[in-house]
């Protein structure tokens, strides 16, 4: 099943070791997510880590991650309207 996510699926998944966390690093998904979500996720890292509890290196770390089981889609091929 592909299914693509938002910003606010990402952060959920560093928040906290959740469902959400779980399903986006289950194999039998494909996730998409469009580049600008994760540039947005770098400009609150450090509001990330602090509601997390996670140091600002952690949370890369588990971006890092959780990108690496996500595709992200380049802005060139996201649609805008």
């Amino acid at each position: 099943m592909k299914l693509v996510v938002d910003t606010s699926v990402l952060i959920a998944a560093l928040m906290k070791k959740s469902t959400v966390r779980e399903l986006l690093l289950n194999p039998l998904f494909e996730f998409y997510v469009p580049e600008h979500c994760v540039e947005e996720i770098e400009r609150h890292v450090n509001e990330i880590s602090e509601r997390s509890g996670l140091s600002v290196e952690n949370v890369y770390l588990l971006l890092g991650v959780l990108l690496a089981s996500v595709q992200v889609v380049p802005a060139e091929r996201v649609l805008r309207k």
